[in-house]
């Protein structure tokens, strides 16, 4: 096993952990501390306009739901 602090270990079906890929490592480039974000982390980053049309797809459907619930019960 690695004794890389950053690393945890977590055996998968009995089986060793397998070893780190080289694209996971941290790059060493002259850019990893200029405090930009690299192109891995803006491929999973979420704008505020992003989130707040999931919340409303959510919330939407939330509604839809209890709608149908109430209908069900007074409609009996």
């Amino acid at each position: 096993m690695s004794q890389d602090p950053d690393r945890i270990a977590v055996p998968t079906n009995g089986r060793r952990p397998h070893p780190v890929p080289e694209a996971a490592a941290p790059a060493a480039t002259p850019e990893a501390g200029s405090g930009e974000p690299s192109d891995v982390e803006m491929s999973t980053a979420f704008s505020p306009k992003q989130l707040a049309i999931g919340f409303a797809i959510v919330a939407s459907l939330v509604l839809l739901v209890v709608g149908s619930a109430r209908r069900r019960r007074s409609g009996g």
